[in-house]
């Protein structure tokens, strides 16, 4: 254990990283994801996509789209805190688990799921998971208010502490993550009228990631402003003068189908990080289309 390492409270070292530790790291690597930026960029999408009716999720389509755009709110702010502390991870956060037997492929894998490299204050999976399962949790229609709580809190628990296990944060990192988590949820929650207004939240994102540009221009940022706009502009173009009825499978499908295309787009500009602009247009149309192809299915339907 790493005690106070610089300054900031207890970090796991790379002990557990040792191959005989490996089945450990993996569960907890597979566990991290359910905080990780992409797999809430799905939740939020599916649950927006699918509306009230495929699956009854019991969510309506306005409150996932709230989700959806806590997500990108979490994107730019992740960006601009992790920018002004620029503090360190613990030491052998970004050395990869040593397997002879495992093949390449999901060696890559492995390493993409169990390290982390780049600023670690705070922890972006412990206020990631905060704002969007605690999101999820308020505006969910199943079961009890309690129950539903109760589950956001464990999930945000489980993810930070694997943060730990992992050896990419200190304690400090991911509590902190999470009171931050706590604080801008409640106040989205109530700017956008308990998540009836998802508008709102959007516009907060681009806020957000202006501020990022100011701070220092990422393509983590450019990416948040540009899904925040394009989102917003095709939910008050569209959602505004669409008559609301109950949702059908055509809409569904076809809003999955524009997702997953958005999902594989997101992925190649990740890894390309093409000019700005690029960036910034592509983000806006991705995101437009996953709010737009259900409400224009809603208009003709």
């Amino acid at each position: 254990m790493d005690v106070f390492g610089n300054g900031r409270g207890i970090g796991i070292t790379d002990a557990l990283h040792d191959a005989a530790e490996w089945p450990t790291i993996v569960l907890f690597g597979v566990i991290t994801q359910l905080g990780d930026g992409w797999f809430l960029f799905l939740l939020g999408g599916s649950l927006y996509v699918a509306g009230d009716e495929l699956p009854r999720w019991g969510i309506e389509r306005r409150h996932g789209l709230f989700v959806f755009g806590l997500v990108l709110t979490y994107v730019a702010l992740i960006g601009v805190l992790k920018n002004i502390f620029q503090l360190p991870r613990p030491p052998g956060a970004a050395e990869p688990i040593m397997l002879q037997w495992l093949p390449a492929a999901f060696t890559v894998i492995l390493d993409s799921i169990t390290t982390a490299d780049g600023p670690g204050f705070p922890s972006g999976h412990a206020l990631g998971s905060t704002m969007v399962w605690g999101g999820l949790a308020l505006v969910i229609h199943r079961g009890s208010f309690r129950t539903r709580i109760g589950v956001a809190t464990a999930l945000v628990v489980l993810i930070s502490v694997s943060r730990l296990i992992l050896g990419v944060h200190y304690a400090i990192d991911v509590v902190i993550g999470v009171g931050l988590g706590v604080i801008v949820l409640g106040t989205l929650y109530w700017f956008a009228d308990t998540g009836s207004d998802p508008g709102r939240v959007f516009l907060v994102a681009v806020g957000i990631g202006l501020l990022g540009l100011v701070v220092g221009i990422t393509f983590d940022s450019v990416a948040a402003i540009g899904g925040a706009v394009g989102g917003w502009i095709v939910w008050r173009a569209v959602a505004e003068t669409t008559p609301a009825h109950p949702t059908n499978r055509r809409e569904v499908l076809a809003g999955f189908l524009v997702l997953g295309l958005v999902a594989g787009l997101f992925a190649v500009l990740s890894a390309v990080k093409p000019p700005l602009p690029v960036t910034f247009f592509g983000t806006a149309v991705a995101v437009g289309g996953v709010v737009g192809a259900p409400l224009l299915g809603e208009r003709h339907a």
